[in-house]
């Protein structure tokens, strides 16, 4: 097993003003080389508060990506991977998303994300993590096919770089079904596309994060561990606007937060069975926070329990 360890940046950005400065950026990377991670991943935005968010606006605000990746290993880290969603709105494109399942979409969603993987290629990173498929509503009959041509396409784009696309699940996405996801993955090259196994993510949808890594344990290239104490038993994450009313207000519950710090008390992931699934796999684990209130001490108990968890002496 060579399990690497990162964590993801964007833990230090619960509001859209609250993570713009160099000085800011700096800090976190700082804490999270301090606790033991040697990876960063950075997420896509958009528009002037998110400077990490596009290779262009880390160029403008570092004056270039060189630099950027020059400082970050300087602190003693180094950029892992990207995740995109090419759903989101892209102010930069004039571009209000676009839908994997569209085939006519296809060739803008290559282009738009080809200076991500040029960027990583330049980092020295292998993996751009997209987001499999957009919310189950948009999912109909016959645009699994689509949603696997254009992956594969992307995959190619990515390739020639260097880098490998890698499928991320989560709870609000059409691909969080076992039989879908099981389909998506069959109609996409695997040479060209991986899968990344988010364990809170699937587990608050309801499959078992053990279960999906064992049976496409041949697929997975990347993981993303956090922990839950919830599952979404009422189904609220299928309904029209459910990262809002679901995940940023907590549903009819009332939940404050639905992802914890892996290994948190009445956490339901089984991490010590997650491990034991990787112990002929290589790859990077990027550790999230995502709502934490305090995203330090989040890198500290995540830090803490990493070791523990990935420890060949244990």
């Amino acid at each position: 097993m060579t399990v690497r360890l990162g964590y993801a940046v964007n833990q230090w950005k619960p509001n859209f003003d609250d993570f713009t400065r160099p000085e800011q950026h700096r800090r976190a990377l700082k804490v999270i080389a301090a606790c033991g991670f040697t990876g960063v991943e950075l997420r896509a935005g958009t528009g002037r508060w998110d400077p990490l968010g596009r290779p262009s606006s880390i160029a403008a605000t570092y004056g270039s990506t060189t630099a950027f990746l020059g400082l970050v290993r300087e602190i003693g880290v180094q950029v892992c991977s990207y995740y995109v969603d090419p759903g989101e709105p892209v102010d930069e494109e004039l571009s209000r998303g676009r839908s994997i399942l569209d085939p006519a979409h296809h060739a803008a969603i290559v282009e738009s994300l080809r200076p991500f993987t040029e960027f990583l290629a330049e980092a020295g990173a292998g993996r751009l993590v997209v987001r499999a498929l957009p919310g189950h509503g948009a999912l109909t009959d016959g645009r699994l096919g689509d949603a696997a041509d254009g992956w594969n396409a992307v995959g190619a784009m990515a390739a020639e770089s260097g880098v490998r696309v890698s499928l991320h699940v989560d709870c609000l996405s059409a691909a969080a079904d076992e039989k879908v996801l099981a389909e998506l993955l069959d109609g996409t090259d695997p040479e060209l596309v991986g899968l990344t196994v988010d364990t809170a993510e699937l587990t608050v949808a309801g499959l078992d994060p053990v279960r999906v890594l064992s049976g496409h344990l041949d697929r997975v290239d990347h993981l993303h561990l956090k922990d839950t104490r919830y599952v979404d038993e009422a189904g609220e994450r299928l309904a029209p606007h459910a990262e809002a009313s679901m995940l940023a207000e907590g549903g009819a519950r009332e939940i404050d937060r639905w992802f914890y710090e892996c290994g948190t008390r009445g956490g339901l992931v089984d991490f010590p069975a997650v491990a034991a699934q990787l112990r002929d796999w290589s790859g990077w684990a990027v550790f999230e926070s995502e709502q934490t209130p305090n995203p330090a001490r989040s890198a500290m108990l995540n830090g803490w329990y990493a070791r523990r968890l990935f420890d060949p002496n244990r």
